[in-house]
Parts: structure tokens; C-alpha cells; sequence
């Protein structure tokens, strides 16, 4: 069965904007297993691309399930902001990378326009939309380990019918959503989300994907931006509620879409740590290491004693703030899994006083009632 799920993506030729470019070569190894995937795309392309891309699909018979839009970059909406950008840019421009344009960056902003786009015309009749980014490499090796074709249906199968579903992947102090403070948050490319794949339903994708647009426009106007993904930084909390967040880095995309199983030293570390003791982002702290206890504890992933522990501390922490009924029980799971693992009893150990005085904070902790 075909996902329900329409996919959109582009492919261009940008060496005229920058040497820096793909070459034809590269661009067909990177996006080919893309192409040979069953399911519905629309793709945004060039004269230059759209002959190899339309040998891949019909090759794999899968034309009938595809839309072709050969357009040109001068012709995509932002483009009429590529004067301004380059001005932008020749005044600050401290993230400068050689291997972009401005070309490219409206190219990869367009992305919210060319979803928006698919969802008006829905041309296949489904239920879902989403966007991928092309080059995602042999085996969709840049956004996932031990690939099986059962991973990418799966994911484009049962994603959330109800919610806006993108990776986080990284903590972000909330004081930059402040316009006094987005010159420091552009100073360095701040990583928000894995921009290269998002699924939604219409609804909720057009209020989130024109919310963007704003954001793009907002942004150049005020004299930034690099990309599309440090827009998302207020995306994230207006949205919240309607939006599944997955967790990881960009290589595990597909492997966390629903829960965090792969990399979970990484989700610790610039998730659940960064949010609580840097930021104090306690809700994210919260939710994430909830997510990341959830793997742990129901889908039987396996995690280093110091990792787990330190998750049931985080999430203890959080929950003083966000959920404090909650808290005695992440107590009694740390007690828990101590007397039945030897190594989560040593590192309980290694720092017991310590842990014992946060334990303190919860007004249901009574120390006698928990011995190992």
C-alpha cells in the first residue's frame, strides 16, 4: 500500500550561483534512493535535473505517483528578497560558509511555500503531507542508521494524523526569540530542529508552514538569516501543543521519529541537560526525558547506567517544576532499577548524598522508606 502521504522536494543546479555546487554526478547518488522510494512526491526542479530525476522514477515505475514542477530559482516567490539578503549579508554575516548563496538559501526557505503549495493543490488526495529534503544519500544514510525500506514506511505509515511532526535537535536559550537579542542568536548557526524532514496534517501544516514565511520575511526585514532552521525557534512554543517533537541528531532522523532508540547519549546531553541546567527549559527537559525513560523502560532500549540514571534525575528535577505529583515516582524508579541493576547502584552510590538532598525537595520523600 502507498503511504497516505504526499512528500515534497526539490532538486536544483545552483553551480551558476556557487563553484561550490554538486555536480550532476553527485546529485544523482544522493538523491536516488529517494526516488526509488514508493510513495507520493512532487518534486521541484530544473531543466538541469528533471531528465535524470524522471529516468529514476520511471525506471522504478513509479511515475504514476509522482508530479514533476520544473521551475527556476528566479521564479520561486523569495526570490524577489534576494537583493536584500545580499545586502544583509555584505553588512553581517558571521556564520559566512562557502558552500552557500543567497540563491541557496532561498531555496531551502522556499521549502515552507512549496509544501504550502502542495497541500492547495493535493493532488494525490491524502491525508498528510510532509516534506524531505532530496539529498538524503544511498540508503538515506544522512538521516539514518541500519536502514531497511520497513523504517521509511513505517514513519510515512504511522506518523501522527493530528500533529506537526519534526526532530529537535538541539537546546536554544528562549531569550532569542526577543528581537533586541536576534543579532547575538545569528552570530552562530544555532541548531533548533532537523529541518530536512516534517510531516503534518493540512490543517495544522498551513497555520505552522505561513507562520514560517512570516518569520523569513520578519528576519531578512531585520537584517538576518541563515537557512530555515533556526525559524523554528518560536515555532516550537507557539505551536507546542500541536507539534510531536522526535529527538536526536540529523543521522538518527528517521530512527527517533517516534521515540528516541538511537544516539541517546546525544539526546541526554544537548536535550535533556542543556534545557535544565543551562537554559532551565524545564517543560523541554521534562517531556524529553520522559521521552527518552519511555525507550528505555517500555521499547527495552539499552542505556549505560550513568545515562539513566542521570535521565531519572533530570526528569525528577523537571518535574519539581512542571508535574510535582509526579515527582516521588521518579524517586521510587530510581530506587527501583538500583536494586535490580548492580551497575545503576553503583553510580546511585557514587553520588548518593547528593542525590538524597534533591530528593529533599519532594515533600512525599521520606528517607527511611527508601533503602537499598
Amino acid at each position: 500500500m502507498i503511504p497516505d502521504c504526499t512528500l515534497t522536494t526539490a532538486c536544483f543546479d545552483l553551480s551558476k550561483y556557487n563553484n561550490h555546487s554538486r555536480n550532476i554526478g553527485d546529485i544523482k547518488t544522493q538523491i536516488e534512493q529517494l526516488l526509488c522510494t514508493p510513495c507520493y512526491l512532487v518534486i521541484y526542479t530544473d531543466e538541469y535535473c528533471i531528465d535524470i530525476i524522471k529516468t529514476i522514477r520511471n525506471n522504478n515505475n513509479l511515475s504514476h505517483l509522482t508530479k514533476y514542477i520544473v521551475t527556476k530559482i528566479e521564479d520561486l516567490p523569495f526570490y524577489t528578497y534576494n537583493e536584500k539578503i545580499k545586502l544583509n549579508r555584505s553588512i553581517f554575516w558571521p556564520t559566512r560558509d562557502d558552500r552557500t548563496s543567497s540563491e541557496s538559501h532561498i531555496l531551502c526557505c522556499s521549502k515552507f511555500n512549496f509544501v504550502l503549495n502542495t497541500i492547495s493543490e493535493d493532488p494525490f488526495k491524502t491525508k498528510k503531507f510532509g516534506w524531505i529534503d532530496s539529498f538524503v544519500g544511498p540508503n538515506f544514510s544522512k538521516i539514518c542508521e541500519e536502514y531497511t525500506s520497513d523504517i521509511f514506511m513505517n514513519v510515512l505509515n504511522n506518523s501522527f494524523d493530528d500533529k506537526f511532526s519534526i526532530q529537535v535537535l538541539a537546546s536554544v536559550d528562549k531569550k532569542y526569540k526577543k528581537p533586541e537579542n536576534k543579532k547575538e542568536y545569528y552570530e552562530i548557526y544555532r541548531y533548533v530542529v532537523c529541518g530536512c524532514l516534517f510531516i503534518t496534517n493540512k490543517k495544522i501544516g498551513i497555520k505552522i508552514l505561513t507562520r514560517l514565511n512570516e518569520l523569513f520575511i520578519n528576519t531578512t526585514m531585520m537584517g538576518y538569516g541563515h537557512g530555515e532552521e533556526m525559524l523554528y525557534l518560536e515555532i516550537l512554543d507557539e505551536f507546542n501543543y500541536e507539534i510531536h517533537k522526535s529527538y536526536g541528531d540529523y543521522g538518527q532522523i528517521l530512527n527517533n521519529f517516534f521515540h528516541p532508540v538511537k544516539y541517546y547519549r546525544y539526546v541526554y546531553k544537548f536535550l535533556i541537560h542543556q534545557n535544565l541546567y543551562d537554559y532551565n527549559n524545564y517543560q523541554e527537559s521534562y517531556i524529553c526525558s520522559k521521552e527518552l525513560l519511555y525507550s528505555i523502560q517500555q521499547l527495552d532500549v539499552k542505556v549505560e547506567a550513568d545515562i539513566y540514571i542521570a535521565t531519572l534525575i533530570a526528569c525528577y528535577k523537571s518535574s519539581l517544576k512542571i508535574n510535582p505529583s509526579e515527582s516521588i515516582h521518579r524517586i521510587t524508579d530510581v530506587y527501583t532499577e538500583c536494586k535490580k541493576d548492580i551497575h545503576m547502584k553503583e553510580e546511585f552510590e557514587k553520588y548518593k548524598a547528593f542525590y538524597v538532598d534533591l530528593f529533599k525537595q519532594c515533600e512525599l520523600f521520606i528517607e527511611s522508606n527508601f533503602t537499598l
